[in-house]
């Protein structure tokens, strides 16, 4: 034999919403009738809603249960985890403290070393300063009006003199030096082919 059961009855014993309920009927999975103009559910009067509902339910609850033992199961291997990582993280630190504690006490004995090193230079070595004498000091260089008189040079030789000197100087000539742009001439040096060459220049002239 089978019975009526209004689809809000069915929701109601078997836990879920009339739209549920709708739906399966829609779909085939339920069994139904129209009596009147209202859809009624055809169900078999062996088959017991509640019974069905608290199966359903005892297997909600038991999966809820799983659920909640595998949360607890997580949440203590993640306190494990973090308690190791806190350990681990404490011996990092506690090596980083003695490495960094090394890296002074080294940093401090070179210092004091440097340190007795630079008293030790300012002790023992004086200040060097190196005093760059002028030549014309030392009496080596003359100025070229000077080395003119000891050639016995007129004014027009002088001209050419002093042209000759600086072509002489610009070519690297060791006798002569440039001082405060001022050509000088070593006072002790061979002259002697000035002389020469002027002597040619007065047979010309």
């Amino acid at each position: 034999m089978s019975k009526l059961i209004k689809p809000s009855e069915y929701a109601r014993a078997s836990g879920i919403s009339r739209q549920a309920v709708y739906a399966k009927i829609k779909k085939g999975l339920l069994k139904s009738k129209k009596v009147d103009g209202q859809i009624f559910i055809v169900l078999d009067s062996s088959v017991d809603i509640n019974s069905n509902h608290k199966e359903a339910e005892a297997k909600a609850n038991s999966a809820q249960k799983d659920l909640i033992s595998a949360k607890d199961e997580t949440i203590k291997i993640l306190k494990e985890t973090i308690a190791d990582l806190k350990e681990t993280n404490n011996l990092i630190v506690g090596t980083l403290k003695s490495e960094v504690d090394l890296l002074k006490e080294a940093f401090g004995e070179m210092q004091q070393l440097y340190r007795t090193q630079i008293e030790h230079l300012k002790i023992n070595t004086p200040l060097q300063i190196d005093h760059k004498k002028d030549p014309r000091e030392e009496n080596n260089f003359i100025e070229l009006k000077e080395l003119a008189k000891i050639l016995n040079l007129n004014k027009s030789e002088r001209k050419r003199f002093k042209r000759a000197v600086k072509e002489l100087y610009e070519g690297g000539d060791f006798r002569f030096i440039e001082i405060d742009s001022e050509i000088y001439a070593l006072k002790d040096a061979d002259y002697s082919d000035f002389i020469e060459a002027l002597k040619l220049l007065r047979k010309k002239d």
